[in-house]
């Protein structure tokens, strides 16, 4: 009786044992959804309900809105954007006003990017812009509204990023871009040229120009997705 027993116990013990070994992930990896894994995320987010976590928890603080807009599509989006959060909002202004960029398939828009191009670390290469009185220090979050020239960021934006982008450094920055066709990554590099020690938050908005009528659906996505809304 006592062997029977015994044999019982013994099976018992080993078919727990099994069963829970079918649970654990294979070969130990954890669950979380990496690119090496693919694993199931539970869904929760870091402490702060942050589901990415390249993005550092940019839903807490206050946020500012810095744009430059010639065709007003980017302030279309700016404005679709107001709609979901809250946030102040600086326009840049180029100081030469009247200036008809698009003329002559958009020759000083050009050439004020062949400029910067050509010796970025130079204050005279970015065109004059209105003073602008904001102080970086009250955010938290800087979401940086570009249009596309030329494969890199307008150049008035740049003016503004080239003597503020160090003031940055520790804030989370957002980045959305409008182009008529072209890819973004000039555009991305510039921002991260100009504000070398900002958090990027991931990933960067492309709207298009056919799109921008209808880009709520698609601000309200990467908002969603940087963690700037729940």
């Amino acid at each position: 009786m006592k062997k029977l027993f015994y044999i019982l116990l013994v099976t018992g013990f080993f078919i727990g044992i099994t069963s829970c070994e079918g649970k654990e992930p294979a070969g130990g990896q954890s669950q979380t959804e990496t690119p090496e894994n693919g694993g199931e995320d539970d869904g929760d987010g870091d402490e702060n309900g942050n589901n990415n976590p390249e993005n550092p928890n940019p839903a807490t603080g206050d946020i500012l809105v810095v744009y430059y807009s010639y065709t007003n599509n980017t302030h279309t989006i700016v404005t679709d954007l107001l709609t979901q959060i809250e946030a102040d909002v600086v326009r840049i202004e180029p100081a030469d006003k009247g200036l008809d960029y698009a003329a002559n398939n958009y020759a000083i828009g050009s050439a004020l990017i062949v400029a910067i191009r050509e010796n970025p670390n130079d204050a005279s290469s970015y065109p004059a812009i209105d003073p602008v009185e904001v102080e970086l220090e009250n955010y938290a979050t800087v979401i940086v509204a570009a249009p596309l020239w030329w494969s890199n960021m307008a150049a008035p934006l740049q003016t503004f990023l080239f003597h503020h982008g160090n003031e940055m450094a520790g804030k989370n920055i957002g980045l959305f871009v409008s182009s008529a066709s072209s890819g973004i990554s000039g555009v991305e590099a510039d921002a991260r040229r100009l504000i070398p020690e900002g958090n990027f938050l991931t990933p960067s908005l492309w709207i298009r120009s056919s799109q921008t009528s209808n880009c709520h659906a698609m601000t309200t996505e990467w908002l969603e997705n940087t963690g700037l809304i729940e």
